[in-house]
């Protein structure tokens, strides 16, 4: 449980500047929260965070040429807790934070 409550503090947490700290499995996780413990209509501000330093989309398990097609291009590959028809792909924007 207090994994949970760590997850999302850091959800809360979460910035423009920070987002480039996280790992695939971090946003992965946080994806996972998002959808599982925020109404709808509350997930857009962190998905656009999110979305500036990772692309994320969901396929289905059973599609194993596009995984590996996505693995190529820099997936990493993620288990979605609620369906188990569908996994995410999360992969690090190539795009350098500018400072």
């Amino acid at each position: 449980m207090m994994e949970d409550n760590t997850a999302l503090a850091s959800l809360f947490e979460l910035t423009m500047d920070n987002v480039y700290d996280l790992s695939e499995e971090n946003v992965s996780y946080l994806l996972n929260k998002l959808i599982s413990d925020l109404p709808r209509e509350k997930r857009p501000p962190y998905v656009n965070i999110i979305s500036k330093a990772f692309d994320f989309r969901s396929i289905g398990s059973s599609n194993h040429t596009l995984k590996s097609d996505l693995m190529i291009s820099g997936y990493k590959f993620f288990p979605i807790p609620y369906n188990n028809k569908l996994i995410m792909g999360v992969r690090r924007k190539r795009s350098v934070k500018v400072y």
